[in-house]
């Protein structure tokens, strides 16, 4: 099992999401007591558990399991990994809590969305007790012991039920989807961090997330630890790039549905983006494996901006 030391006893673990290296990434963050920040599917609870043995910790030692937010790649695990380790208590967003008490509605929106693939790519589902289930106040302190104290915020924007987790030991922000995904593959190509926000249905809020970078850019940072995927130097860059593709993005989706556009149209306008900014690094252009990497994340992308602007006409 990889284990990458990425310094300041934190550990990064790639649970192979969906079959594939560099997708999703779990950090475990090691002090008197350890933490867990997110799980992935369950698929990849395996990969967790050997992690924790080849460095170390036993059972009862794992304080803290840690999501983002209920997404199923960030927490369909919490309840297989809430089993292997009996003392360890789950900390979800309060909006989010009822969702890993009771997952059904989550399984069925995701069967709905994945169809047949579901059970390969997420598994079983299992519910978290509710008594071991902590929801964190905004600012909330999580000691870790030895000096090592963590602290939460909400971060809407991606979704309501979205919170990161601040590390000033490493100046560091675990931030779940609210600064979008690192894409390594794209990061090599070019030579440089390629980073783009993840703005899926069904509660994607443009001026939620200005609010969220606002909050971290006062924060005193200096590394990214992205879900997906992996640690990125820069957090200021990476707060403020968000920052203007979410506007673009928004835009984006206002002028198209405007004049008459509609997803396919949007979809097709954030892949011209993406072509026009990467040509400024090379021949890139309709590169297949470009193409399979994002394909799946322009989708819902162009979803969540459709879904934003529709809910937006019922208020």
């Amino acid at each position: 099992m990889s284990v990458i030391s990425l310094g300041e006893n934190i550990y990064q673990v790639d649970v192979n999401y969906q079959g594939e290296p560099e997708r999703t990434s779990c950090y475990i963050i090691l002090a008197e007591k350890a933490a867990i920040f997110e799980t992935g599917a369950t698929p990849g609870i395996g990969r967790l558990v050997e992690a924790l043995k080849d460095l170390g910790v036993p059972p009862g030692q794992l304080a803290y399991i840690i999501v983002s937010h209920i997404h199923l790649d960030h927490s369909g695990g919490a309840g297989a990994l809430a089993r292997e380790f009996p003392n360890a208590r789950v900390l979800v967003h309060p909006r989010g809590a009822r969702h890993l008490v009771e997952p059904s509605r989550l399984i069925n929106a995701a069967r709905q969305l994945y169809g047949a693939s579901f059970d390969v790519l997420f598994g079983d589902i299992y519910p978290v007790p509710e008594e071991r289930i902590h929801t964190p106040e905004e600012g909330e302190a999580l000691d870790l012991g030895g000096g090592r104290v963590l602290t939460i915020y909400h971060t809407p924007g991606h979704a309501r039920h979205h919170m990161v987790l601040h590390d000033p030991a490493s100046r560091g922000i675990f931030s779940g989807d609210c600064l979008g995904g690192h894409y390594p593959l794209l990061s090599r190509l070019i030579g440089r961090p390629y980073v783009l926000p993840i703005t899926p249905p069904s509660e994607f809020d443009p001026a939620a997330f200005m609010e969220t970078f606002n909050r971290l850019n006062r924060l005193d940072l200096e590394d990214v630890y992205f879900t997906h995927f992996g640690k990125v130097a820069g957090a200021s860059e990476v707060i403020a790039r968000n920052r203007d593709l979410v506007r673009v993005y928004a835009e984006t989706g206002r002028h198209m549905l405007a004049s008459g556009g509609g997803l396919k149209d949007i979809e097709e306008a954030l892949w011209s983006m993406l072509w026009g900014e990467l040509s400024q690094y090379g021949e890139f252009k309709q590169e297949q494996s470009i193409i399979e990497l994002l394909a799946t994340d322009m989708g819902l992308n162009a979803g969540g901006i459709v879904n934003y602007f529709e809910r937006m006409k019922k208020r």
